[in-house]
């Protein structure tokens, strides 16, 4: 096994930092020693002189425009459990530790395409998530965050290199336990390779057996179980914004931000998105709710974002937004597409491709800009009645065609009426500015016996005296004739 652990030291700050693209002076507080104190501060705060430690009193002396945030360690888990969705995409075992994520890493090498490609991109789309990791690789969980914690970017890959990589490492680091720790500093040791040193035997007779057991656990020695994390049957994550945002193109940096997460969890679970469920929440206005739907499912935060700023373009904020949320229930099996390869070699499958992907953006584009109920497309539905055999749909929705529609052929006109409209008749022949011309035979359908819209109909192409290429029905059971259709 190979583990992979990502520590977050700056997690505090960056559950509040990466709500906005360019924050100000922002600092986290804790009351320590009884008193408030700065434990964390971005760049702008630096600016200013702030440093961890500094009383609150004093930062704010040192900058009157600086957003405090208190400590929100319920916020840090979420996070936590948000990065470990997003995570779940490099390997299908994670646990966790206060600011630690753990990703067993070595079956997923292969997929990959080795290991500089996963770090690679983990440290990518941790970026586009807004935040900053150290990261460390061990044969052994426990020995994986505790080089992440203490000696970064470290790659212990064999078992042999373990005991070398963790020997100078202090034991403090090793355990929390402050009577453990009081005992072997009582003892004269100081980092783990001293404690190693020891007879194992003694060990366990000074110190008791939870010592011991972390060593062995750190080498490999004895198994380390863990709970482990399991990814939520749907993806429900929000940002809290650090201030008020009146404006809603502002909103497409945090977007995307959870797009990135989101398509991290989808890939995850080999699976697409059709419709994101966005939510505005307001300060003292009701939420805010719309969707943002694709004409085929997507794990591509780009090809979201774009669609997204659609959207968005055409919103109207009601009162600034607080909070962003993004919500996907129903998720789909996602397919790779590839290029067949007995196509597309030529130039013109590559136009023919490209064109193709060019229009369903365009229906993107529109159905977000415009709303999805005024941009439809006709789908067929397999009935032989013809002003029954389509419908209205949203573009890209796959037809209901059977054997009934593929009945009408070239006989079929492009136009039809909205209502078949009667024709005059002179001595039981249809007119239409004179007298129609029938071609062959009829196609007759009788049909709708069921649903209360029974027709028994002969259909006819018919010819105009004004050379009009018409498509004519009788009704077999009142005797009428109808025009129903027109050719180009």
């Amino acid at each position: 096994m190979l583990w992979l652990a990502l520590y977050f030291p700056q997690l505090p700050l960056a559950v509040f930092a990466r709500a906005r693209q360019q924050a100000g002076a922002l600092a986290i507080v804790e009351a320590l020693g009884g008193r408030e104190q700065v434990s964390r501060c971005n760049a702008a705060a630096r600016a200013y002189g702030i440093r961890p430690g500094l009383t609150l009193p004093a930062a704010l002396a040192l900058c009157v425009d600086l957003s405090v945030q208190r400590r929100d360690r319920a916020r840090e888990r979420h996070a936590l459990d948000a990065l470990a969705s997003w995570a779940y995409q490099f390997s299908a075992r994670i646990s966790f530790e206060p600011s630690l994520l753990l990703l067993e890493v070595g079956a997923s090498l292969r997929l990959f395409d080795g290991l500089p490609n996963l770090l690679r991109q983990l440290q990518r789309e941790l970026e586009q998530l807004g935040y900053g990791a150290r990261h460390a690789l061990a044969p052994t969980a426990t020995a994986a965050g505790v080089l992440a914690r203490n000696r970064p970017d470290c790659q212990v890959l064999t078992q042999q290199e373990l005991r070398r990589a963790v020997t100078a490492l202090p034991l403090a680091c090793l355990t929390r336990d402050a009577d453990t720790r009081k005992l072997v500093r009582h003892i004269g040791l100081e980092s783990i390779g001293e404690v190693l040193d020891l007879p194992r035997p003694e060990l366990a007779r000074r110190t008791g057996p939870k010592l011991p057991l972390l060593l062995d656990r750190l080498l490999g020695l004895e198994p380390d179980p863990r709970s482990e994390w399991r990814p939520p049957p749907y993806f429900r994550q929000t940002i809290e914004l650090l201030g008020e945002i009146g404006q809603a193109t502002a909103l497409v940096f945090p977007a995307r931000r959870l797009m990135v997460a989101l398509c991290g969890f989808l890939r995850g679970l080999g699976g697409g998105a059709q419709r994101l469920q966005w939510a505005l929440r307001h300060r003292d206005h009701p939420e805010s709710r719309f969707d943002q739907g694709l004409l085929d499912p997507s794990r591509d935060p780009d090809h979201m974002l774009e669609v997204f700023r659609e959207r968005i373009e055409c919103l109207q904020l009601p009162a600034p937004v607080v909070a962003l949320g993004l919500q996907v229930d129903d998720w789909q099996a996602f397919e790779e597409r590839s290029l067949d390869l007995l196509r597309g070699l030529g130039p013109e499958d590559g136009v023919r491709d490209g064109s193709l992907r060019a229009d369903r953006a365009l229906l993107e584009r529109l159905s977000n800009r415009l709303g999805e109920q005024r941009v439809r497309s006709l789908r067929c539905l397999a009935d032989y009645r013809p002003e029954r055999a389509w419908r209205l749909c949203a573009p890209g929705e796959p037809d209901d065609a059977g054997p009934a529609s593929a009945h009408w052929g070239i006989s079929q006109p492009p136009w039809l009426l909205p209502q078949p409209r009667p024709l005059q008749q002179r001595q039981g022949a249809p007119q239409y500015g004179g007298a129609l011309r029938l071609d062959g035979l009829p196609e007759r359908i009788e049909s709708g016996w069921w649903d209360g819209f029974d027709v028994a109909r002969d259909y006819f192409v018919a010819h105009s005296p004004a050379g009009e290429r018409l498509w004519v029905f009788r009704d077999r059971r009142g005797g009428g004739w109808y025009l129903h259709g027109l050719f180009l």
